[in-house]
């Protein structure tokens, strides 16, 4: 349990509120007491243990300066209430406790009910997170200041599900959040639950427990009287075999009451849930930070009563008239000479939209959105609804017939989805939904290849098998991920749509549209702090928004589906603030690259499916990171695809997005890209790599290719440095340097001071993954026996790249990770050949601090490889690892005070006291020949170079 530190809120405390002192008082748990009236324990907050803590409240993910508090006088009638408080928004405040419930095999509904009221509450503000169930909901929700109000919402229990957790939390926000009277009540009958956002947004979910099967469909129905009939105008949207969709057509300060009526497959009403009110905030919070415009033809074809839909929203606060303006494709790339003005719009909203008619269009293609200073605000280019609409072009597959016609990585990669698809579901080995969506997938661009009508069969049986098991429909979704993995399958299922759509009869569509709605439905009331926090960096946005976005890309302008004119610029602004903000310019992701490949492997077809659809909001974010180069230095040549590491990134494994790549590489680098990809990825690439494989370009050895592929990878700001000798084969040698510069919500490793070694086929140096209860499988310096505190705080003292080699020094302060006066680390990778050696790298870590503590210097290198120490040579005491005919030789240069171990499998060199002095030099290579080395004080020589421990920033090696 977190320990609750002393708030730095500076906010005065609501008048007569005093930090309770009342004796502690045993509160029993009610064993599954269904029949209670409220199941939550002390949800009033009326009972205080005498050290502060909140009996029936036991979980606390409090950290750094939050604080959790019950005050007295502060509730909305005078009585105890919680009190959450943040004075740094990176910093954390919350509490929570588990409510059990039975498991009857089957969905149990719960309504959530609470005060709360919040103070000054800035950012993305607070609420109450109810997970492990049927999905998990931020209820509640609030931001700014506000009076007293009540949240309510009504959640399912999953079949399985053995509580509904609650935890109230602040976290990305500053400010006070006040809370009382929490119930959670067992929901009986048929009933709904609205639980408005101050977006604005009514998320509804509800429940029909007085019917014994499952609704065809549900109607939502929508009334300023609380006492209404529901009827054909009173109808907001119609929902296929779902329990939750969104209200997004709501107004501000507007009461509303909420009934759902069930369907039978003939339309025969079944049931009617009782009624749900609620009030949206009188102002509703605007989140946009992304200026997005769309452009649609309307009509049939280009010619001849071929108009357009234009439509976009900006920034939150951009109160400007705006002017649009139309002509050829220059005009999308925000070059306006000669573009003609359409229309001048008003200040009145952040969103406009407008129909322009064949005349009005004049065959224009490109469009333009400038504001009031002459500034281009957002581009689009004529996008058509058309299918195929997404990835998939006559030029494309007229490019990818061609080539697999004969020999060469198209013709394995197309062979290899035809036996994947032949194989049929055992070949997926995914989740349900998820299997039968790829499978669905990869048929439907066979289908677009080979025109053969089998393959859009497969297409649509595995769609419809997708929905039916879906696992958010019938409860088998793993605890707290139902929303990413109804996304792993949202994104396959909306490419097989697109791609199989012409082969398709009418009935056949209404039927995968009506699974496409049941997954938008779901994915837009889906919510995580992980992807709802302002920052957008974790891997959860990349995946459940993106692959929303993909969806309804897929489907715009279908059946029941409209253009989404409101939720796909909502969908692009938090996807875009991802890529903006997850990703470096080198394309570094604190999480690694496996969550680099899932996010963007699921997130990614959503960009450039807008990319195709003509929108040109994600066009320079999604270019920005340089992905291809990222990949080059840190996925090797050897046969299990060893690669460096960082953030939660495995030893070995597939390269990430090898194909989506491709539709972002820069011009200069494709070529050497391509070459990295024959040989890592080859017929592996699966349908991204068939439909975005650079055809008619030739594959450019890296060595010999431009100088940003060849040089160092330096990343000062997130403190991530990648090195690679050469582009060649198993004897390549790459080497990664980490230090945690930055650090956000997400996956993360221990990475401060991080070595990472691969070279002859071996794995010198790695780094834990997942595994981080094991000490040994890290490559680092250890603080009495433990990694670093701390992620985010580490700085760069200086860095460059050595000139002719992939090489580089780096001077790193890890001292704010590990909270030490001193860590200071001086790194030489000099990938030359170096006196018999293929490589060397030389280091020199320095700690100290006002206490004694034990520092351990260590390196884990893959299993089997042999380890000695202990040789004295020229003063310095050696360490040799083997492995095959592959080596790593060590030397540890004034190694008095030293002790030197291998502790399952990791060697480490340890120092204890108030300071600590590693000098260290390691040398790789192959073959019976091992080089010795000469040493001089702090100078170490290896053929004809010196590397000076006391000096390395000084060191230049020459270059060949």
């Amino acid at each position: 349990m977190s320990r609750a530190l002393p708030s730095r809120l500076g906010r005065a405390a609501v008048a007569g509120a005093a930090v309770a002192g009342a004796l502690a008082v045993s509160v029993p748990t009610p064993a599954y007491a269904e029949a209670a009236a409220n199941l939550v324990v002390n949800g009033d907050f009326e009972q205080v243990s005498a050290d502060g803590s909140i009996p029936g409240w036991p979980q606390n993910e409090t950290r750094a300066g939050g604080r959790a508090q019950v005050l007295d006088g502060a509730g909305p009638d005078g009585s105890r209430a919680l009190a959450l408080d943040l004075g740094n928004a990176d910093d954390k405040a919350a509490i929570g406790q588990d409510v059990p419930i039975p498991d009857t095999g089957s969905f149990r509904a719960y309504r959530i009910t609470f005060d709360e009221r919040a103070v000054g509450l800035s950012g993305y503000g607070g609420d109450l997170w109810a997970r492990n169930f049927g999905h998990d909901a931020l209820v509640g929700r609030v931001t700014g200041d506000t009076p007293w109000r009540r949240a309510s919402a009504v959640v399912l229990a999953r079949p399985g599900a053995p509580t509904v957790s609650l935890l109230l939390a602040l976290e990305r926000t500053t400010g006070r959040l006040l809370v009382d009277n929490v119930r959670v009540e067992r929901a009986e009958g048929d009933v709904v639950g609205a639980n408005g956002q101050p977006t604005g947004a009514v998320q509804l979910t509800w429940n029909f427990g007085t019917l014994a099967q499952p609704p065809a469909s549900y109607e939502v129905h929508r009334s300023s009287d609380r006492n209404f009939t529901p009827g054909p105008k009173t109808l907001i949207r119609a929902v296929p075999a779902a329990w939750t969709a969104e209200d997004g057509s709501a107004r501000p300060g507007t009461r509303y009451t909420y009934k759902v009526v069930a369907l039978a497959a003939d339309g025969t009403r079944l049931a009617t849930t009782g009624a749900e009110t609620v009030t949206t905030p009188s102002r509703f919070l605007d989140e946009q930070q992304t200026n997005v415009l769309s452009a649609t033809g309307t009509g049939s074809g280009t010619g001849a009563g071929q108009g357009a839909r234009l439509a976009w929203r900006l920034k939150a606060g951009s109160r400007t008239p705006v002017t649009l303006y139309a002509g050829g494709p220059e005009v999308a790339e925000g070059r306006l000479g000669e573009a003609r003005k359409v229309r001048t719009c008003g200040a009145d909203d952040t969103t406009g939209a407008l129909t322009l008619t064949a005349e009005d269009l004049r065959g224009a293609t490109g469009f333009a959105l400038v504001g009031r200073h002459g500034e281009v605000l957002a581009t689009a280019t004529l996008g058509s609804l058309a299918h195929p609409r997404t990835g998939v072009t006559e030029a494309r597959l007229t490019a990818i017939r061609a080539a697999i016609r004969q020999s060469g990585t198209p013709r394995s990669t197309y062979d290899s989805l035809v036996s994947r698809v032949a194989r049929g579901l055992p070949a997926y080995n995914y989740r349900p939904g998820e299997a039968q969506a790829s499978l669905a997938h990869d048929a439907a661009l066979l289908y677009q290849v080979t025109r053969d009508p089998a393959y859009a069969a497969v297409a649509y049986e595995a769609v419809v098998e997708s929905g039916r098991t879906m696992p958010f429909v019938n409860g088998t979704a793993h605890a707290g991920a139902a929303p990413l993995e109804t996304a792993n399958a949202a994104t396959p299922l909306a490419t097989a749509y697109d791609w199989a759509y012409q082969a398709w009869t009418e009935e056949q569509r209404a039927e995968a549209q009506q699974v496409l709605q049941r997954v938008a439905a779901y994915l837009e009331v889906s919510y995580h702090p992980n992807f709802a926090l302002p920052t957008k960096q974790s891997n959860w946005t990349a995946v459940v928004r993106g692959a929303e976005l993909t969806l309804r890309l897929a489907v715009r302008g279908d059946g029941p589906f409209d253009l989404q004119e409101e939720r796909i610029p909502q969908l692009i602004d938090e996807v875009g603030r991802h890529l903006d903000t997850a990703y470096s310019e080198t394309g570094w992701d604190q999480e690694g690259l496996d969550y680099f490949g899932y996010g963007l492997g699921v997130g990614a077809p959503g960009v450039t499916g807008s990319l195709d659809a003509g929108i040109g909001a994600l066009k320079e974010k999604w270019e920005r990171p340089r992905f291809a180069n990222l990949l080059l230095h840190s996925v090797s040549a050897q046969a299990d695809k060893a690669r460096l590491q960082w953030g939660v990134a495995s030893t070995t494994g597939a390269v990430p997005i090898p194909g989506l790549i491709f539709t972002q590489v820069p011009a200069g680098q494709r070529a050497a890209w391509l070459w990295q990809y024959e040989r890592t990825v080859g017929g592996g690439g699966g349908t991204y790599g068939l439909l975005h494989y650079p055809y008619g370009i030739a594959p450019q050895d890296p060595d010999e290719a431009p100088a940003s592929v060849r040089a160092a990878l330096l990343d000062d700001h997130v403190g991530s440095y990648l090195f690679r000798s050469r582009y060649q084969d198993k004897d390549d040698v790459l080497v990664g340097v980490q230090n945690r510069n930055e650090n956000h919500i997400g996956w993360g490793g221990s990475d401060t001071f991080a070595l990472s070694l691969v070279g002859q086929d071996v794995i010198w140096a790695q780094q834990p993954a997942k595994n981080t209860s094991k000490p040994e499988l890290f490559s680092k310096p250890f603080v009495d026996g433990r990694p670093e505190p701390l992620a985010g705080r580490g700085r760069t003292l200086a860095s460059r790249a050595y000139a002719g080699q992939g090489g580089g020094f780096v001077s790193l302060d890890g001292s704010g990770n590990y909270l030490l006066g001193t860590a200071r680390r001086d790194i030489a990778v000099d990938l030359r050949p170096v006196g018999g050696a293929d490589s060397v790298v030389a280091v020199h870590d320095t700690f100290a601090d006002t206490a004694a503590h034990t520092y351990a210097w260590q390196l884990s290198p893959e299993a089997g490889t042999a380890i000695t120490f202990g040789a004295t040579e020229s003063g310095a005491t050696t360490f040799l690892f083997r492995k095959g005919d592959s080596w790593l030789k060590g030397w540890v240069l004034n190694p008095e005070g030293a002790d030197l171990s291998v502790e399952k499998g990791a060697f480490r060199v340890v120092r204890s006291g108030t300071e600590a002095d590693f000098r260290i030099v390691v040398a790789v290579g192959n073959g019976a020949t091992v080089p010795t080395a000469v040493v001089e004080g702090s100078t170490l020589s290896l053929g004809g170079t010196a590397y000076d421990l006391s000096d390395l920033k000084g060191h230049l090696p020459a270059t060949s």
